[in-house]
């Protein structure tokens, strides 16, 4: 049942990633966001009300969720700015080394460290600079720059780490259902609320199913791993960390995104190292 369970989280994840993506091409990063943040926190708020009463609130935990929050909203901003630019077969797993990032992070602050994950981390490094080598070619679509957009899935994953990290150090005083749920509710606040007020919600009709894919699978893949990492942390870290591989395939089997050889070698580094930080 847990293989099942972190299956269905990383290809929830992935497909509202690639639904992400695909909605920032059509209206932009900024409100793409707003109505993930907007349909997630409709999720998220009921999920978290349902769990019971948070943990302890306090200034720390408040100054903890505004850094979560923060980070949370820069690495969206990363990755869809990032699938405007490039393709989402090489954003996507790049911004997947998110927990190489927090692992360093760590490392940093003390924390013992394994040869693997330094290895895992080298690796990760390896295969982001392969996978941003030369351009992708699909068919109908032009990308202005793909070395941008790598860079960009890097800087999501940089700042993701951050988020990973942070939520760690508060986890279990606040609730993993608050933490979610407070993130998005700050989001709300932080881009929904301004744009509102200046009325720049309004968005194509075509991208509205891209939106509310985005918005509501975001929320139910985190369900997901929740449930997933009551039979096993590691093994939920190892499988939902394949999310950008989901995200990959859809690029390149259904957007029919074409990767040149170095690019692939690049993507199966990034396979392979998300599951050597997950296993460290």
């Amino acid at each position: 049942m847990g293989i099942l369970l972190g299956i269905l989280a990383a290809t929830v994840w992935g497909i509202a990633g690639v639904a992400g993506g695909l909605a920032a091409r059509l209206v932009g990063p900024t409100r793409t966001i707003a109505w993930a943040m907007m349909l997630g926190m409709v999720v998220a708020v009921p999920l978290a009300l349902a769990s019971g009463a948070p943990g302890r609130v306090d200034v720390r935990t408040g100054l903890w969720i505004l850094l979560i929050s923060a980070c949370m909203l820069l690495g969206l901003v990363c990755v869809y700015a990032g699938m405007r630019y490039g393709s989402i077969s090489v954003v996507a797993p790049i911004s997947a080394t998110y927990g190489g990032v927090a692992a360093l992070i760590a490392i940093v602050a003390g924390d013992p460290v394994t040869g693997l994950a330094i290895g895992a981390l080298s690796l990760a490094v390896v295969g982001a600079v392969l996978a941003a080598r030369g351009e992708t070619l699909t068919p109908g679509a032009a990308y202005s720059n793909q070395r941008v957009a790598a860079l960009l899935g890097a800087g999501a994953a940089v700042v993701w780490g951050v988020q990973l990290w942070a939520g760690g150090q508060i986890q279990d005083d606040l609730g993993a259902s608050w933490l979610v749920a407070s993130a998005r509710m700050i989001g709300v606040l932080v881009i929904v609320v301004p744009l509102l007020v200046r009325g720049g919600l309004r968005v194509e009709r075509k991208a509205v199913p891209y939106l509310l894919v985005a918005g509501v699978g975001e929320v139910c893949g985190f369900t997901l791993y929740l449930f997933d990492s009551e039979y096993g942390i590691a093994q939920a870290a190892v499988l939902t960390g394949q999310y950008g591989t989901v995200a990959a395939l859809i690029g390149i089997f259904v957007l029919k995104e074409r990767l040149r050889f170095t690019q692939i070698i690049g993507l199966v580094l990034i396979v392979i190292a998300v599951i050597g930080l997950a296993l460290a």
